[in-house]
C-alpha cells in the first residue's frame, strides 16, 4: 500500500475490518482517496475521537442522479438533511490538521459534496429505501482489491 490509497466511506451493510473487497459494495464516500503517511489505526483513533458525540443516523434514498466526470454514472442521492455533511466537513478538517493530501482538492474541479450511493452494477439503493449509518471505515487500495482496514465508530 503506498500512503495515499485510503478513503473514508459509510457503507450500506455493515462490514468487517479485515474484509478484502475485488468489488464496490454499496457505500457513501465520505472522503475520497487521500494520502497521509500515519498508519491507518492512528487515523481512526484521532477520528474516533473526533465523533465520539455524534449519534448513529438512519439514512433515506431519495432521487437519482448521474456523476462522474461523464456524468453517466447513475447514484441514489440521500435525502437532506442528514448528518453525512457535517461528517464529512470533520472528516476534511481532522485531515487538513494532519497536513493531508486530499486528491480531490489537487484540482479546481472538486465538486460539492453531495451525499449519494453509486449503483454498483445490478445492486442499487432505492427511493425511500434505508440504511443505520453507526460507523465509518477507512479503505485501503491493495493492488488489486481494496481491503477495510479500519472502522470509526459514531457516538
Amino acid at each position: 500500500m503506498l500512503p495515499g490509497d485510503r478513503l473514508v466511506c459509510a457503507l450500506v451493510e455493515p462490514q468487517t475490518v479485515g474484509t478484502r473487497l475485488r468489488v464496490w459494495p454499496l457505500h457513501v464516500t465520505v472522503v475520497p482517496w487521500f494520502r497521509l503517511a500515519d498508519p491507518s489505526d492512528v487515523i481512526a483513533k484521532g477520528l474516533t475521537e473526533a465523533f465520539k458525540t455524534t449519534p448513529s443516523f438512519e439514512a433515506v434514498g431519495d432521487g437519482e442522479a448521474l456523476f462522474g466526470i461523464r456524468k453517466n454514472r447513475p447514484v441514489r442521492l440521500i435525502t437532506q438533511p442528514t448528518p453525512f455533511v457535517q461528517i464529512e466537513t470533520k472528516v476534511r478538517t481532522y485531515l487538513h490538521k494532519k497536513r493531508a493530501l486530499l486528491i480531490d482538492e489537487t484540482t479546481k474541479q472538486r465538486p460539492d459534496f453531495r451525499p449519494h450511493v453509486t449503483n454498483q452494477g445490478e445492486m442499487g439503493l432505492w427511493s425511500d429505501d434505508r440504511f443505520r449509518c453507526d460507523r465509518l471505515y477507512i479503505i485501503e487500495q491493495r493492488g488489486n482489491y481494496k481491503e477495510i482496514v479500519s472502522e470509526v465508530k459514531l457516538g
